[in-house]
């Protein structure tokens, strides 16, 4: 099963160079916590996989963050998803990360005696999720499968401090988080109900 959600588009703030004014002292706003039900799952252990390679280079920023959004979406995961035990011995939940970026795309912003005074959004962020959470029997067949893909955006300032950026950072990898779980809250009983207890 396959599910998709939108994004969202606010302004914020500008960017410039995230490689050379990251201040280590001061790490971003902590992740919101996972919401929503604890789903129980039928099986002998989770396993978590990150598939995604970080580019850690432009025009990716996603590795600079912290949280990064694969471990955003690794804390959900494993706050979210319960190993109770199998009825068949062996069976395996495992929750694969394919992708977790976010990109920077530089806008236009406008000239002359309009751009000294004009505080236009200069930068766009654009984030992808792409998770899978599968159930696999003894001998490694997979059973029940759920992929999800999420996106969002935000848009930041030409005048805006470093700070009023990282928060802008922060609740964009809150909010993709959010929806991948609101998405896999809604997937997961009406695909994995053999495989739940409650």
């Amino acid at each position: 099963m396959l599910v998709q959600g939108g994004g969202l588009l606010l302004a914020a703030a500008t960017l410039g160079s995230l490689a050379g004014c990251a201040d280590p002292a001061k790490p971003m706003p902590a992740p919101t916590l996972p919401q929503g039900q604890v789903w129980n799952l039928l099986v002998d252990r989770l396993e978590v996989e990150v598939a995604y390679v970080a580019p850690r280079a432009a025009p990716n920023i996603d590795h600079a963050l912290s949280p990064t959004p694969t471990q955003a979406a690794e804390v959900w995961a494993r706050q979210k998803l319960i190993a109770k035990g199998a009825q068949t011995p062996g069976v395996t939940a495992r929750f694969i990360i394919r992708r977790a970026s976010i990109i920077e795309v530089a806008l236009a912003t406008p000239g002359g005696i309009r751009g000294l005074v004009a505080d236009d959004p200069a930068f766009r962020y654009d984030a992808i999720l792409e998770a899978d959470l599968e159930i696999r029997n003894a001998t490694g067949f997979r059973d029940r499968q759920i992929a999800v893909r999420q996106d969002a955006s935000r848009t930041v300032k030409e005048r805006a401090t470093y700070d009023e950026r990282r928060a802008v950072w922060a609740e964009l990898v809150n909010d993709l988080v959010d929806q991948m779980g609101r998405s896999f809250d809604q997937a997961i009983p009406a695909n994995f109900g053999p495989v739940l207890t409650y």
